[in-house]
């Protein structure tokens, strides 16, 4: 594993690297106030392959979007476009809850650079029906601002105690690395290096038939991998899944964080495994 980074439009993204870069690609990308450690486990399972896992925009060590910004779901595109540029070859897109949502937007926008589409416990974003927008809209604007400083805590320790009790699913070994890689020393103790506004509630979201179209226009293989203690309801990904036309869904054991948990990483890699070697 090492550390890498990438210029981009906004400022720089930043995150790891598991394998040589002269294998195929794969573009990680995390869920919502996670980051590139999130793949911590399951990445030096996957075989013959190139990890590269960004800290999207405001999570671990990225830069985080410059003032008057916020964090909608397709904040995160333009510049992870602008890493697919630095690449000479289309990339396996292997997304983790919101990003598998920032995944099926990008893939379903630029399918040229994305060979394969690998969905972990999610099947692209949230959404708001047309009727709803204006109040969605009225409730964000009206909402207070999440740019205060976030709680400092006595130490690493209490973080990780802190993160467990929000997502009481999680074991302390399985998310430790993500808690880790967020961290930053603060007068009086740690805390968390996330920009608040990434907490904002989105002022916009995109309708079910705009994600029916960028599913359709995903023409590459897909892997949808659902758990069966995750966050998603089944239902949510039964109506998505046929709008996908070259996918396969799938349910594990686990929970949302299956790809951290030791007892369900080497399962989930031999899968993934199979279905790049499959479509190669």
């Amino acid at each position: 594993m090492t550390s890498i980074e990438w210029p981009c439009r906004y400022g720089v993204l930043r995150g790891l690297q598991w394998g040589d870069k002269s294998l195929p690609k794969v573009l990680a990308l995390h869920g919502w106030l996670d980051n590139a450690a999130s793949f911590s486990r399951l990445a030096p399972l996957l075989q013959n392959v190139c990890v590269l896992a960004p800290d999207l925009p405001g999570h671990g060590h990225s830069d985080w979007l410059g003032e008057g910004a916020d964090y909608a779901i397709w904040s995160s595109l333009e510049p992870l476009y602008d890493l697919l540029q630095t690449l000479n070859e289309p990339v396996h897109l292997l997304g983790h809850s919101m990003g598998s949502a920032v995944g099926m937007l990008l893939a379903g926008a630029f399918p040229d650079k994305i060979a394969s589409y690998v969905a972990l416990d999610a099947l692209g974003p949230l959404t708001t029906p047309p009727a709803q927008a204006p109040e969605q809209l009225a409730k964000a604007i009206m909402a207070p601002l999440k740019t205060a400083a976030l709680k400092v805590h006595a130490g690493p320790e209490e973080a990780l105690a802190a993160r467990v009790r929000q997502n009481p699913e999680l074991s302390p070994e399985c998310i430790w690395p993500v808690v880790e890689r967020n961290l930053q020393s603060l007068e009086g103790g740690v805390g968390w290096r996330t920009d608040g506004r990434l907490r904002a509630i989105s002022k916009v979201r995109l309708s079910e038939a705009q994600i029916e179209a960028f599913m359709a226009a995903m023409n590459m293989p897909a892997l949808v991998l659902r758990a069966e203690q995750g966050l998603i309801p089944r239902a949510m990904f039964d109506l998505r899944i046929k709008h996908l036309p070259l996918a396969t869904l799938e349910e594990f054991p686990g929970h949302h964080h299956l790809h951290l948990e030791e007892s369900t990483v080497a399962a989930l890699a031999t899968r993934i495994n199979r279905f790049w070697q499959e479509h190669s």
